[in-house]
């Protein structure tokens, strides 16, 4: 035990002062962070400024209602839209635009509005502008030519757009989720996605990711022979743990200080509001702890059988192709949140959480969605650690024998005769 502690120590420190590792752990939550808030601060930062249209309205009836119902302010108190009408009687439409074309690359127009005599009946109007993605400042175009026309409609029919308004208003359902007796209220189905999809995301690559790293370890010192050294001094089976240990315990560094940041973003998130302050509200500590008890189960299962994928392979190129029905497993997790989320007590979620190469994303999935009985989330932890053992076992076997072989690699028939020796 005190020798593979030893490897464990070597193994931590070894990428702990790895300027890869403190890069990784830095850029982690500063990409994330800037994921999540940049587009809210970019919103709520960027000076408006005032938006130049130009009118050309064929029906006649138009512009001036338009214009009433684009009476947004900047925050100085000035109009945000000024609007100028043209003026068509005894020009052709092509000269108009094309005159105006020269406006809008002069900026003294950001663009310019055709109305066709028939905009109210057809529904068809076109916008020429030089910069089209400012997609707030067409919806709001969009919305206000909208009403003016149906309202035009409905005037036409002898009806007020106010009342007809009132009658077809349509009904604002709020979602409240009941969770343990309790009401929730604002959790609604976007926030609930969006924070899973993060959470699933991050144990998908951390699991692969450190997993992985465990089967490059292998096989990096298999072929510098420091494997023959290291196994002197130590049994096969302090070494193989010791190597998943440390390496765990890495990656649980990493997410520690990770986690510390994403309470800080949480705090910061709850004071901006709106999305950003739904998906930061599901950052609570249960969430965060089942995060770090499914990653270690995760990991810990999953990296047993990268290092015997290392054990038995002498390059990346070998390890990639025996890798892959494990990786494919990791996969199909993230293929199914659609299917979970929809019904997460249900059968095929229920079955899909205990089974072990699936229950560290779906399981946790299950939880942050619509957290199942106690003794199922018992049972996936009994089962998973079950599954540790036995994994270690057989990648123990496989270790012991294939750690010291080289050359060609053997195929399945001889890794069973591995474990059969061993």
């Amino acid at each position: 035990m005190k020798k593979m502690f030893k490897v464990v120590k070597r193994e931590y420190l070894e990428r702990v002062k790895k300027k890869s590792f403190l890069i990784g752990t830095i850029l982690g939550p500063l990409l994330m962070g800037g994921i999540i808030f940049a587009p809210a601060l970019f919103m709520k930062f960027t000076p408006e400024s005032v938006v130049k249209i130009a009118v050309i309205d064929g029906s006649g009836v138009i512009f001036d209602k338009i214009e009433s119902a684009l009476s947004d302010t900047l925050p100085d108190g000035t109009n945000k839209y000024e609007l100028r009408k043209i003026e068509t009687s005894g020009l052709e439409l092509n000269t108009i635009k094309r005159d105006l074309n020269l406006e809008i690359e002069s900026d003294v127009i950001d663009g310019y509005l055709v109305l066709p005599e028939d905009v109210v009946k057809e529904s068809k109007a076109t916008f020429f502008g030089k910069k089209l993605g400012n997609i707030k400042t067409m919806e709001r175009f969009e919305s206000a030519i909208d009403n003016v026309v149906i309202s035009e409609r409905l005037k036409r029919e002898g009806l007020e757009y106010d009342v007809v308004g009132k009658l077809v208003k349509e009904v604002e359902i709020e979602m409240i989720q009941i969770k343990e007796g309790e009401e929730e209220a604002g959790k609604g189905f976007d926030s609930i996605f969006m924070s899973t999809m993060v959470f699933i995301m991050l144990l998908y690559m951390s699991i692969l990711m450190w997993g992985i790293v465990v089967q490059r370890s292998v096989i990096e010192e298999k072929n510098n022979r420091v494997i023959e050294v290291m196994l002197s001094s130590l049994r096969p089976i302090d070494l193989l743990l010791g190597k998943i240990i440390g390496v765990g315990a890495v990656g649980l560094t990493q997410y520690l200080i990770w986690v510390t940041c994403a309470l800080v973003f949480a705090l910061y998130g709850l004071s901006l509001g709106g999305p950003v302050a739904e998906i930061a509200a599901n950052l609570s500590p249960a969430t965060m702890a089942y995060f770090v008890v499914y990653y270690l189960l995760g990991f810990f299962f999953y990296a047993t059988m990268f290092a015997g994928v290392g054990a038995v392979c002498n390059t990346d190129q070998e390890a990639q192709q025996l890798q892959q029905p494990i990786v494919l497993c990791l996969v199909f997790t993230i293929i199914v949140p659609m299917m979970i989320i929809q019904n997460p007590d249900g059968m095929f979620a229920t079955l899909l959480s205990l089974i072990p190469m699936f229950t560290p994303i779906v399981m946790f999935m299950r939880i942050n969605i619509l957290t199942p009985p106690a003794w199922q989330i018992l049972l996936s932890i009994l089962i998973m650690l079950g599954a540790i053992y036995i994994s270690a076992l057989i990648s123990a076997k496989i270790f012991r024998i294939g750690i010291l072989m080289y050359g060609k690699r053997p195929d399945m028939r001889e890794i069973f005769k591995w474990m059969k020796r061993a």
